[in-house]
Order: C-alpha cells, then structure tokens, then sequence
C-alpha cells in the first residue's frame, strides 16, 4: 500500500510517550419528557450556540478541509503509542493514516463518499459505517447546521458533573451520529455513532483540550469506546486548514 506524504501524519515520530488518561465510562442518555422533549426553535438556538462556540460560519467555512496529527493508543497494540494522521474534506471525505512501533507501512482507511477502503480493499457493512461516523465526528458542528439537516432532540445526558443536551443527526438510514452540547459553553463534550443492521455497531467520544485553531475550535484530546468497551485515545499535536487537497488523496 502506498503511504501518500501527508504533511500531518507520518511527518516525524513524536518521542515521548502519552500518559493515558483514566477512562471515563460512556454516560446513560435520559430520554426526553413524554411531551415530545425539546421544541424545533430550542434544536435550532443550540445549533446556533453551537456554530457560535466553534468559530461562527466564517470558521467552519474554513474547517471545510482537515488535517491532523498526533498519536494514539490502542488496546490492540499496547506499549508506546502509535503516530496518526487524518485528512477530511466535505462532504464526507476521509483518510486515516496509522502506524505503531517501527512500522514502516501505516493502516490506511480511505473513504470517498459512500464507498470505503482498509489497507487498499472496498470494504461495506459495519466497516464503511464505521468510516462515515468518524467522518461526521470531525465536522460535527457544521454537519448539524448544514441545509436541510434531519436534526432531532435526543433528551439530556450526565457527563463530568454537567447536563449535555443531545441532539440527533441522520446521517443515511438506520446510520445516526449524536451530539452531546454543554449548553452553557456550545461544546461538543461527547459523540455517539451508531449504525443498525446484522452486526450494529456503536462508536462513543468524549473530547477536552479544546484550542483554537485559525478561529476554529478544536478538542485535541478524544478518548474513544467501541461497542461498549474502550479502545483507547487520540492526542493532537498539529492541526491545520489547507485551501486544497490533491485528488488522489481520498482514493486507494
């Protein structure tokens, strides 16, 4: 598989190890009152709060294009963490570089739209659907503003001592992405991706360190649970906003 230079991701090996963060279990969402919970104009206010917090449009125009670099930790690969690099672009175009130990090749997980590909084969099922929420993860704020966005109230959630409001966005049939929104600061403080089908599948991140980058907010920190149990964490050290991308960057 061929590694494309990414200027955030394999551009040099971060030496000192990340100390792990003691996990914090995924919070119980109530469901919202019997009376239907949240009103359409109260879904549409904490969007807006939400936009403001991350930037304002102005910004998330600018968060059209991603890159990212940092490391992370796995259960799959325990000792030093590994080195990773993501590239997002709208709509919905995502490349995943990682790599651990010496390796000198990375796991690459490409997806272009609704097609996706793992270390250069088309994958579908519950390995797409897992590509298109961590694509809609890194643009959260925006996709729930966008045009047309089947935004819905998901009731309230308890996380680190606050009351989130979790709305609801559908993403494709049966594939739903949820925002967890501190609505005092607008931040998303927790994501849950899910997808139904023969094998469902169920992606939680929380997020903290939160910096402002360009004039977009970004949480460096994630940590990260898969179908109820945690695989780790991502810790950013760089992320930038190109004006373009090459366009073999979202291909095998």
């Amino acid at each position: 598989m061929r590694t494309l230079p990414l200027a955030l991701l394999l551009a040099a090996a971060l030496a000192a190890p990340v100390a792990r963060a003691r996990p914090v279990p995924p919070a119980a969402v109530r469901s919202p009152p019997a009376k239907g919970g949240a009103l359409p104009h109260e879904v549409a206010g904490l969007v807006r709060r939400c936009v403001e917090a991350y930037g304002g449009e102005a910004a998330l125009a600018r968060a059209a294009r991603s890159v990212h670099e940092g490391t992370v930790t796995s259960l799959l690969h325990p000792g030093a963490p590994g080195r990773i690099g993501r590239a997002y672009a709208r709509p919905a175009r995502l490349r995943v570089e990682v790599a651990f130990g010496d390796a000198q090749d990375a796991e690459i997980r490409v997806l272009d739209g609704g097609r996706g590909w793992r270390r250069g084969q088309e994958v579908t099922g519950p390995l797409l659907t897992s590509m298109i929420l961590q694509a809609a993860r890194m643009d959260l704020p925006a996709l729930l503003a966008a045009p047309g966005a089947k935004v819905s109230a998901r009731g309230t959630l308890a996380l680190g001592g606050k009351e989130l409001r979790v709305l609801a966005l559908e993403l494709a049939p049966g594939v739903v992405v949820e925002a967890a929104i501190d609505p005092d600061s607008g931040r998303i403080l927790r994501s849950r991706g899910s997808g139904a089908g023969p094998a469902p599948v169920e992606f939680i991140t929380t997020y903290s360190d939160f910096r402002t980058v360009d004039g977009v907010l970004v949480p460096f920190h994630e940590e990260n649970w898969a179908n109820g149990k945690t695989t780790g964490e991502t810790v950013l050290s760089r992320v930038e906003f190109p004006a373009s991308f090459p366009p073999e960057l979202f291909r095998p």
